[in-house]
């Protein structure tokens, strides 16, 4: 199959699957590890960095094809949108070069700010009048999450890698909310349309 062929969902399908494929890895290392005074002894944090970075290769993904669809939905149905909407949709902007000429770069925007774009143009394709609730427990936990992606991406201390049960916890509720949030829109318009 070229890539031409390939998709978004075969994307996120793989990833999704990453995800499932490290959780469970990483339960299996914490039940052999060794039950001791005050807790557990297991060799986890290989497994619990692959799990984080799994989950947030498969948000991005996610955030990717939610915006990329929301604009082409816009678009197709004549619900406003505007130019720079479309262009941050497909994680495009513009700027100018050494000879003065207009280039198409690619965006650099903040995974906070990205996904929040990307429900807010989510709930414009579905018709959602009233915004996105940050005071939401998943979006906590997200935005903690991801501070925990940054260390584990970027690492200049030893302690930058160390990911705790609690990061985990967050990392995992920040998936499902955030996975929730995105298809009960899609669940919601499937039913207008039946």
């Amino acid at each position: 199959m070229s890539d031409d062929e390939r998709t978004t969902r075969e994307v996120i399908e793989i990833l999704g699957e990453d995800c499932s494929r490290c959780h469970a890895e990483l339960i299996a290392a914490i039940e052999d590890g060794e039950v001791c005074e005050g807790g557990i002894e297991a060799d986890y944090e290989y497994h619990a960095r692959q799990l984080v970075r799994a989950i947030f290769a498969y948000v991005e993904a996610v955030t990717f094809s939610v915006k990329a669809w929301s604009a082409g939905y816009c678009m197709e149905n004549d619900l406003e949108i505007s130019p720079q909407e479309r262009y941050f949709a497909t994680d495009t902007e513009y700027e100018l070069n050494d000879r003065g000429e207009v280039v198409e770069t690619v965006a650099k925007i903040s995974l906070a700010r990205n996904i929040r774009f990307a429900l807010s143009i989510n709930r414009k394709a579905h018709g959602i009048s009233e915004p996105f609730d940050a005071s939401v427990e998943w979006w906590s936990c997200m935005r903690k999450a991801i501070r925990v992606r940054d260390r584990l991406t970027h690492p200049k201390l030893p302690g930058d890698l160390d990911v705790t049960g609690d990061d985990v916890v967050d990392a995992l509720k920040a998936k499902a909310g955030f996975e929730k949030e995105v298809m009960r829109h899609i669940k919601n318009a499937a039913q207008r349309e039946t």
